[in-house]
């Protein structure tokens, strides 16, 4: 057999089980020759050819005991390295499962700042003197407001007073004036 043919599942070839009897691989053998002979499949010859010729290699093994004895110690240990792979398969899918959680963790932790101590106390300061440059800023607002004030305040009262001499006085006429 080659190794195409040595991938292919015998037993499943025939459609009969791993404990069938001679009888039953005989009867099962019979139906698929029966069906898949190049005779009756006129349409498609050539895939027809070649599974009945792999229906026949896998009667000729296991109706003989020695072929069958050496193909089940083969069988055996390939379903037995299937099943393996199957367990193995089965871990890799949990250690995978587990690394994509970690990765989602630190990606969502990147995500999140971490604040340490120096971090803080840099924050603490830079914020301590923004507040300090606003309230220099506001208390110089308020001097500039209320040196505008006093001079507008002073420039006022100077406005309202008397005028002191004569020149600038305007005469009513009285009754002293009259005639």
């Amino acid at each position: 057999m080659n190794t195409e043919e040595n991938d292919l599942d015998l037993y499943e070839l025939l459609g009969v089980n791993y404990n069938s009897t001679k009888e039953e691989i005989d009867k099962a053998y019979r139906r698929k020759a029966i069906k898949f002979h190049p005779d009756k499949n006129r349409d498609n010859v050539e895939a027809a050819t070649k599974f009945f010729h792999q229906i026949s290699a896998a009667y000729k093994t296991l109706t003989d005991p020695q072929k069958k004895l050496e193909y089940d110690k083969i069988h055996k240990a390939k379903i037995e390295s299937k099943k393996r792979f199957e367990k193995l398969d089965a871990k890799r899918k949990a250690l995978k499962e587990e690394l994509e959680e970690r990765e989602k963790a630190v990606k969502q932790s990147k995500k999140t700042p971490v604040y340490t101590q120096e971090s803080c106390e840099a924050k603490i300061e830079r914020i301590k003197e923004e507040t300090a440059r606003r309230r220099r800023e506001r208390e110089e607002k308020l001097r500039l407001s209320a040196d505008q004030r006093s001079k507008a305040s002073t420039t006022y009262r100077t406005n309202l007073t008397p005028p002191s001499s004569s020149k600038n006085s305007i005469k009513v006429p009285g009754p002293s004036t009259r005639k």
